[in-house]
């Protein structure tokens, strides 16, 4: 059983194997057809359109992109410039996500050509700069060499030769030259740079010098590369035409027109080749002739360039369905960043309102927190309040009991002083010559001294800071009358201080007045009233 297992996993190890080497091998060999069409001087079409097909079923974005490209150059030499578009507007399409500066180099450069053939100098002076910026990217990225500047730069040469700013071409044929020269180009590297000086020195008016270029580019694209000899050809021609060599210039656009034949290449300069053939054949009184070659002119213009020809009606159309294709994807962008600008309105939206809403709770229990601290200190300053004034009651009680007690002393020991008194007055009257008795009670009454200082110490340790506050506040007061102000403290009448202090009545009163007068008192102000307050 094991066996059999292993025998099923070793042949599906296989057989997966050959389907990746299967497919593997078919791309290289697209790959390879593509190359082999791309490089062939004869045209490839229906090779391409097989490379086409492939690479879009294996959704192989970049071979994709190239195969179009392929296709466009093709259809372009054939004169198919409907088809040529066709495919090169589908290139750009993929090419532009895609985001390929290589590939992107590639479009541009050659929607540049085609609009350069139908003298659309707007756009093509538009797609000359993107391609030249594609350009520079590609090679900062070591994706395209040096090469791509040149022919970039090479496609100014021809624009700006065209509309006739012949200056601004030589400084790009110059900025070919230099970079030709970093890369170390061979001649006949340089061959297309230097036919192309040549046609600009026809241009100008230099025809002997251009002959000599140009005779010389000849003598080279028959070696190097015929499919570009139908352009020297043309512009041989032209330098004889302008030398009024009507023999030469003849002979020179038949063979333009031959090579385009021979070599299905370059079909946008048949009729222009033919027409310059007619004014020549014109010039030399061959009407018949000319006659017939203008007409086949024309015939070739229409079919080539005419929108309204079989081949090229819908080119317009392509043109408007390619933006129209644009401005839906671009409406389906905008679309798309409507609803997320929306989500993330929403979304911002729904975190505003839970912020608000964590920010109204957090608030909520802050004031809540807050709230409750103030009733709870509210709570406290109360009881300490209620505790405060409880003690400060229970201390008035105290020190009103303990008053009590030293007004009741105080009492007593003014009735005992009045029975000393008393006795003392009786024993004079009665007993004069009793000396031990009068010792006796004289040795008592002494006593009223230490009494009275006893008094003094226990009405201090009730009243504590009684006298020093009031000497604080009246620093006139004296000793006696600070002794005064205790005993009206303590609501004595003026007889018991009187009694007590051993003076007299009036005494005391006089001492009260003197009171009141170091008080700064008032006659409705009440003495007692204000000496309770210390």
């Amino acid at each position: 059983m094991l066996k059999i297992k292993f025998i099923l996993i070793i042949g599906f190890l296989v057989s997966f194997y050959n389907a990746y080497s299967s497919t593997k091998d078919s791309t290289r060999v697209y790959i390879d057809l593509y190359h082999t069409a791309i490089n062939s001087d004869s045209l490839q079409v229906t090779e391409l359109l097989e490379c086409r097909q492939y690479f879009e079923h294996k959704k192989d974005s970049i071979w994709l992109i190239r195969s179009l490209i392929g296709l466009s150059k093709n259809y372009s030499r054939l004169g198919n410039y409907n088809d040529s578009f066709r495919y090169l507007w589908k290139a750009l399409h993929y090419a532009e996500p895609y985001n390929n500066d290589k590939l992107l180099f590639q479009v541009h450069d050659q929607l540049a050509t085609m609009f350069y053939i139908f003298d659309k100098n707007e756009e093509t002076l538009l797609h000359r700069t993107q391609a030249l910026n594609y350009a520079k990217k590609s090679v900062a990225q070591s994706f395209m060499n040096n090469e791509a500047v040149i022919s970039a730069y090479y496609g100014f040469v021809h624009y700006y030769r065209k509309v006739g700013e012949y200056e601004r071409s030589l400084k790009y044929l110059d900025s070919c030259q230099i970079i030709a020269d970093k890369l170390n180009y061979s001649p006949d590297q340089r061959a297309f740079l230097y036919s192309e000086k040549g046609n600009i020195l026809r241009k100008t008016g230099q025809l002997e010098d251009a002959l000599v270029i140009l005779q010389q580019a000849e003598k080279n694209f028959k070696r190097i590369e015929p499919s570009y000899l139908p352009i020297i050809y043309f512009y041989l021609g032209s330098t004889y035409m302008a030398q009024e060599d009507w023999i030469h210039a003849e002979s020179y656009f038949k063979k333009t027109v031959s090579s385009i034949n021979n070599y299905k290449t370059h079909y946008d300069a048949k009729s222009e080749s033919l027409s310059r053939l007619a004014f020549c054949l014109h010039k030399q009184k061959r009407y018949m002739e000319a006659y017939v070659v203008l007409r086949e002119s024309k015939e070739i213009y229409d079919n080539t360039f005419s929108t309204k020809s079989y081949q090229n009606a819908g080119l317009l159309g392509i043109r408007n369905m390619y933006k129209e294709e644009l401005e839906e994807r671009d409406k389906i962008i905008l679309e798309r960043d409507k609803e997320l600008i929306q989500q993330k309105a929403q979304i911002l939206t729904i975190r505003l309102v839970f912020l608000g809403l964590f920010s109204v709770i957090i608030v909520g229990v802050l004031f809540w927190y807050v709230k409750l601290q103030r009733k709870k200190f509210k709570t406290e300053k109360e009881k300490q309040q209620l505790k405060t004034q409880m003690e400060q009651e229970q201390n008035r009680a105290l020190v009103e009991i303990k008053n009590k007690e030293i007004t009741s002393f105080t009492l007593r020991l003014i009735d005992k002083q009045s029975i000393i008194s008393e006795m003392v007055e009786s024993i004079n009257n009665y007993a004069p010559t009793n000396i031990d008795l009068l010792k006796s009670i004289k040795h008592k009454t002494t006593g009223r001294i230490k009494l009275w200082e006893e008094f003094d110490k226990r009405f201090i340790d009730v009243n504590k800071g009684f006298y020093k506050n009031l000497k604080a506040n009246y620093p006139d007061l004296t000793p006696t009358e600070l002794k005064h102000c205790a005993l009206i403290k303590l609501n004595f009448s003026a007889k018991e201080m009187a009694q007590l202090l051993n003076i007299s009545v009036n005494g005391v009163n006089t001492s009260r007045y003197r009171i009141r007068k170091k008080l700064n008192l008032k006659r409705e102000d009440n003495l007692t009233t204000v000496i309770e307050q210390f």
